[in-house]
C-alpha cells in the first residue's frame, strides 16, 4: 500500500510539473513580445542614448525549453563607438520553462520559477574584436532565473581578455532585481588581475577590481542609492621594479532623490 501510495504521488508530481512545464512554456514568447515593445517604445520616446531598435527571430519552442534569438540593431550607428548604421548585437537565447527548470533541479535548487535562461554573445561583424581579445572564447555568458512573482536574477560570466595595452582575468558579476523595470537593482562584481601595460618595463596592476551597488528607482525614474567601486592592491611598476604600493583605491556614489 505504502509503496502503491509513493507511486502515486510521484505520478501526481510529475503530472502538475509537466503542466506547469508546459504553461510556463506557453507565456515565453509572450514575455519576450512585451519586453520588445517596452524596449522599442522608450526609443520612440527618446530614452536611448543611440537610435537602438530591438528584434528577436528563429523563436522554437519546446516543452522544456524555447530558443530564439535576440538582436539589438543601431538603425544610425554609433560612431563614438566605432558602430557602423545596420549593425546588431545578436544573442543566442535559451530558456527552461518552469516551475522547476531542468538545470536548476540538476544543481539542487528546487525553489519553482518562472523560466531559467542562458544567454551567449553571437560572433559577428560587430562584436569579433571581443571574441579575438578573449581568444576566440565567449567573451561574455550569462545565466538568469525569473521568478513568479517578478523579481529576477542574473549571473554574468566575464572570460579574460586583452584589449590592446589593457587586459584582465575572469571575471563575474550578479544582477538581483525586483521586477523587470529594475526598480530595484544589487549588483556585486569582481574582475582578477588587471593590468595596464605603458611598456614592457612600465605598467599599473591591481589584484582585483570589485563593485558593490544597490540603487531603486523613485517613480521608476529617479535613481537613489549607492555604490562603491574598488581597485584592490594596486602597484606601479617603473623600470621593472614597483615604486608604490595603493591596498585599495575606492570610489563611492551615492545618488540621491530629487
Amino acid at each position: 500500500m505504502i509503496r502503491k501510495s509513493a507511486t502515486g504521488t510521484i505520478v501526481a508530481l510529475a503530472v502538475i510539473w509537466g503542466g506547469g512545464t508546459w504553461y510556463t512554456g506557453t507565456q515565453i514568447q509572450p514575455g519576450v513580445e512585451k519586453f520588445i515593445k517596452g524596449f522599442n517604445d522608450a526609443k520612440k520616446k527618446g530614452e536611448h542614448a543611440y537610435d537602438m531598435m530591438l528584434s528577436y527571430k528563429n523563436f522554437d519552442k519546446g516543452f522544456f525549453n524555447s530558443r530564439f534569438q535576440m538582436q539589438m540593431t543601431f538603425d544610425n550607428g554609433a560612431p563614438d563607438l566605432n558602430i557602423k548604421p545596420g549593425q546588431k548585437i545578436v544573442f543566442d537565447v535559451d530558456v527552461e520553462h518552469g516551475p522547476l527548470p531542468i538545470t536548476m533541479l540538476m544543481h539542487g535548487n528546487v525553489i519553482p520559477a518562472l523560466a531559467a535562461a542562458k544567454v551567449n554573445l553571437v560572433n559577428n561583424e560587430l562584436t569579433q574584436p571581443l571574441f579575438i581579445a578573449a581568444k576566440n572564447k565567449s567573451p561574455v555568458e550569462a545565466t538568469l532565473r525569473f521568478a513568479f512573482g517578478g523579481s529576477f536574477s542574473t549571473t554574468l560570466d566575464v572570460a579574460p581578455a586583452e584589449y590592446g595595452k589593457f587586459s584582465f582575468g575572469e571575471g563575474q558579476f550578479t544582477f538581483n532585481g525586483d521586477d523587470s523595470s529594475l526598480s530595484n537593482l544589487d549588483i556585486e562584481g569582481k574582475v582578477e588581475d588587471i593590468v595596464l601595460q605603458f611598456s614592457p618595463m612600465n605598467k599599473v596592476t591591481a589584484k582585483s577590481f570589485t563593485i558593490d551597488s544597490l540603487t531603486r528607482l523613485e517613480e521608476k525614474k529617479f535613481p537613489v542609492g549607492e555604490s562603491e567601486s574598488k581597485f584592490n592592491q594596486v602597484n606601479i611598476i617603473n623600470q621593472g621594479e614597483v615604486v608604490a604600493q595603493i591596498d585599495a583605491f575606492v570610489a563611492k556614489n551615492q545618488a540621491g532623490s530629487r
